[in-house]
């Protein structure tokens, strides 16, 4: 009987400056992503008008990020938590703006 081998690529692990340099790149992002949604939100309470909003659209958004922050707490992933916390947060507001104001 033949014994057969799997070869496993070697992995080298990345220098502490490495990680550390992407860590604050995603903590930069984590932050700074949901924040470009304000726009949005702003426009529509600014205006009192939701013309031309799609309310299905925000509302799949949301459940969508619902998701994400179920899948980022079954990951620990505290980073995935407040990204997809904030989303939903922002979104919400859309939400309700769109249906204040169409």
């Amino acid at each position: 009987m033949a014994h057969h081998t799997v070869r496993h690529p070697v992995h080298r692990k990345k220098s502490h400056r490495q990680t550390e340099t992407f860590d604050y790149i995603v903590r930069f992002f984590v932050v700074a992503t949901p924040l470009f949604e304000l726009p949005q939100a702003w426009q529509i309470y600014a205006t009192q008008s939701a013309r031309d909003v799609s309310l299905p659209t925000w509302i799949f958004f949301c459940i969508a990020d619902v998701v994400w922050i179920v899948y980022a707490c079954k990951l620990k992933s505290v980073p995935l938590q407040v990204t997809y916390s904030l989303y939903l947060a922002i979104e919400i507001s859309i939400v309700v703006g769109i249906l204040l104001y169409s």
